[in-house]
């Protein structure tokens, strides 16, 4: 992962432990483990849905509640207290508490015997995550500058590709040997190894540290009014965190029911599509990361703005590919489109977190992380899968060739048995829904991208200008 640094940078690090390289080097590590199994206990549900909707009768609104707002509403809401807290204590200790507290409610989502318990372990599940986004964008923040962070965010975001790459190929291999519950289990056991990497190597920095002005770090860390004003005067900040919330939310309706479309559409075995996918997800989606986090900033050298630009284009070319996906018949044709689909998607992830980073002070990145997490959790992480999961089904109803598709087709599937004309009729709605369903909602990129463009205008005016600002590498010799 080879962190570089210039003679200012050494400079400055000789005078603080927590800013030389080795050691910024194993927090980039560690907290790429920790997004890692963040993301692969998300992506577990994925790659289960369809077996677990069967097993407990499930419908895709169900499936859509228990990917989005059944994770999301507390995921969301928990996260402003959780990131305001983290302005305030020690937050290398509070990130220990929220991976253990996710890695115990997913073992416990293999408990589940219906909707309702899996929807507890769910919520659960989102109640530790809460925190972890807004305390690790804290955390890089105060041990890199600005001009580095979009890089760094790029970094740590692979844990999503390697998240979900971990997620649904360990999911799938073991719910096809030993059933989805020992999936859940499996998964969530791993977490609290990285619990311990957490508490026991990483220190806690000073704020500010990164930027100079650590000796601020006593300052009272502003009330939450405080922060919404400081922020929602900037139209830069406005118009981004629109743009962000709204390609949130077909991007987390796209993720959630992708696999459940694929072992639908394609008679291939649930192993076989969890592999699969997951080496498709991964390249394409770090691919995407590493682009869009690097490259962006490079291109930001010359004019700042493009870290917007570069995303509103990014996400027009998600409409076409997205639709050949989702259109094509064809296993590999339809993957193709997903590689280059996923990967133009990803690029706008670390170029949003980094600017929105940038336009805070010290004492808020954590708040304006939590606040953004908790818009995006309710209307994209909440809202895409439920909305595409009820399209779904109203879909299915009407391109079912019967009289009642959830009486005759419960958890998708002909009530007579599997392989009967019924449950050919089944599967074919099913599928069909899930398709129209998922290319109703990519228009909606469109919109966001037009909230990136209107956030270029004026974005140079909204940045956080610190009182001293410490010397950082260029971009471009950030990393090796």
């Amino acid at each position: 992962m080879g962190l570089s640094h210039s003679a200012a940078d050494g400079a400055r690090s000789a005078e603080h432990p927590l800013l030389r390289p080795a050691y910024r080097r194993w927090v980039v590590f560690v907290l790429l483990l920790v997004a890692i199994f963040n993301f692969a206990d998300r992506a577990i549900l994925a790659v289960l849905a369809q077996p677990i909707k069967e097993d407990l009768h499930l419908t895709d609104t169900d499936l859509g509640i228990l990917q989005g707002l059944g994770f999301a509403i507390l995921y969301s809401v928990l996260g402003v207290p959780l990131g305001m807290m983290a302005e305030r204590v020690t937050r290398t200790r509070l990130l220990t508490a929220c991976i253990v507290v996710w890695s115990g409610m997913t073992v416990a989502c293999g408990f589940a015997v219906n909707f309702a318990t899996m929807l507890l372990g769910r919520i659960g599940v989102g109640i530790g995550e809460a925190g972890a986004q807004p305390i690790t964008n804290s955390l890089v923040s105060d041990h890199f500058g600005p001009v580095r962070r979009g890089s760094i965010f790029s970094l740590i975001l692979l844990g999503s590709p390697i998240g979900f790459l971990l997620g649904q190929s360990v999911g799938g291999i073991v719910a096809s040997e030993w059933g989805w519950r020992a999936a859940f289990y499996a998964m969530g056991v791993p977490g609290l190894i990285v619990a311990a990497l957490v508490l026991f190597t990483l220190r806690e920095p000073p704020r500010g540290l990164a930027e100079g002005s650590a000796a601020h770090d006593t300052d009272a860390a502003p009330s939450l009014m405080e922060v919404l004003r400081y922020l929602f005067a900037k139209p830069t900040f406005r118009h981004l965190l629109a743009g962000f919330v709204i390609g949130s939310f077909t991007m987390n309706a796209i993720a959630n029911f992708v696999l459940p479309f694929y072992l639908r559409g394609f008679d291939i075995p649930l192993a076989t599509m969890g592999v699969l996918f997951g080496v498709v997800s991964f390249f394409s989606n770090g691919l995407g990361m590493v682009l869009g986090g690097f490259g962006f900033d490079w291109l930001g050298r010359r004019d700042q703005r493009w870290v917007m630009w570069g995303p509103a284009i990014a996400l027009l070319l998600c409409i076409p590919i997205y639709f050949g996906a989702f259109y094509s018949q064809a296993i590999y044709i339809s993957l193709a489109f997903i590689f280059f689909g996923n990967m133009s998607l990803a690029s706008f992830m670390a170029p949003t977190m980094a600017s929105m980073q940038n336009m805070a002070g010290p004492r808020m990145r954590a708040t304006t992380s939590a606040v953004t997490a908790m818009i995006i959790g309710i209307v994209g992480a909440g809202l895409g899968p439920t909305v595409v999961g009820i399209l779904s089904d109203a879909y299915a109803v009407r391109l079912f060739d019967g009289a009642d598709f959830f009486a005759n087709c419960p958890g998708g599937r002909g009530v007579d048995g599997i392989g009967s004309a019924m449950d050919d009729n089944c599967l074919a709605a099913s599928t069909d829904g899930l398709r129209f369903a998922l290319i109703s909602v990519l228009g909606i990129f469109a919109w966001a991208a037009l909230h990136y463009w209107l956030a270029a205008r004026t974005l140079k005016q909204d940045l956080y200008v610190p009182q001293r600002v410490s010397a950082e590498p260029e971009v471009g010799a950030a990393m090796v």
